[in-house]
């Protein structure tokens, strides 16, 4: 007949053998793990206390197992002690349950952040793709705004240096989206980067800044290229505008109202303003570098050689 392997319980860091030694170092917490483990009573069983084994598997469900535990071994606790024990008990036991549940919350909202993250990066991804497309940008922009404003407010900066000479269509949306664009023109490196390269005043500078940039412009997507009509194919793409001409102090009436447009350059001493606003008057200092957005273009211009450049939005 094989032996039967006996063996200690640990309680409160110290060997236990015997009844007494379990009485004389009774750990509320050590005793109950190990009677929800089945420890104590494996512990009971090849030590041969046959009867407190019995008491132990005869424990209720509905009773409170450590005062049960108490009353069977003898342990000579007050009330009070066994009150502040048993609360002290629940109290961590109920603890260890919430932190289970927020440990699982913790896992699904890890999930949900990841699938945040990846979903803008594969939104910047699709922006390079389509760098050529200025209306799948100004969707990109809404979406920003729409589903992820709170990184876009963290990762802008970031955000516009991959795309400020690899994609400029994205930018010049981000500047026609009213939720976004004071991101880029409140920080004053940013600002000033785009009134020394985004402020088109003539198309020698949007063909450098835009056309260059757009491998397939002018072969795949404009009909019959030819090197002469490249340029005004695909200013009709992106919406890009120029005036040059004088207006004997009258508005020159460039669009109507419910176009919204954002200037992007007018030369000294030429004014514009929205349609609907008929006591404005903006110089070139109020409109160069700031990527004002109008309702509409009224145009008053006594400059005969330089363009007007604009956007629709």
């Amino acid at each position: 007949m094989a032996k039967t392997i006996k063996f200690n319980l640990i309680l409160d860091g110290k060997p236990v053998r015997t009844i007494e030694e379990l009485q004389e170092n009774f750990c509320i917490d050590d005793v109950l793990e190990f009677y929800q483990r089945g420890i104590l009573q494996k512990w009971l069983s090849v030590r041969g206390f046959d009867e407190y084994l019995k008491k132990v598997e005869a424990i209720p469900e509905k009773k409170s197992v450590i005062i049960e535990l108490i009353k069977i071994f003898e342990i000579e606790k007050s009330e009070k002690e066994i009150k502040e024990a048993v609360y002290s008990l629940e109290f961590w036991q109920e603890r260890k349950l919430e932190l289970e549940e927020w440990n699982k919350k913790d896992v699904k909202v890890k999930e949900i952040i990841a699938d945040y993250h990846n979903g803008y990066d594969v939104l910047k991804a699709k922006i390079l793709e389509k760098k050529e497309d200025m209306p799948f940008m100004k969707n990109a922009a809404k979406e920003i705004f729409d589903k992820y404003y709170e990184i876009f407010q963290i990762d802008f900066r970031n955000f516009f240096n991959d795309f400020k000479e690899t994609s400029p269509l994205i930018i010049y949306a981000i500047l026609m989206n009213k939720d976004l664009r004071e991101m880029f023109l409140l920080e004053s490196e940013l600002k000033t980067f785009l009134a020394n390269t985004y402020t088109i005043n003539n198309l020698n500078t949007a063909k450098n800044l835009l056309y260059s940039k757009f491998e397939t412009y002018s072969k795949k997507d404009v009909p019959e290229y030819n090197e002469n009509n490249s340029i005004d194919d695909v200013q009709k793409k992106i919406k890009l505008h120029t005036f040059v001409g004088v207006t004997d102090g009258y508005w020159k009436d460039l669009e109507v109202e419910k176009t919204k447009i954002m200037v992007l350059s007018i030369p000294n001493g030429t004014f514009v303003r929205s349609a609907n606003k008929p006591k404005e008057e903006l110089s070139a200092s109020d409109v160069n570098g700031n990527f004002l957005i109008l309702d509409g273009l009224l145009y008053k211009s006594k400059n005969a050689q330089s363009p007007i450049v604009y956007m629709e939005v």
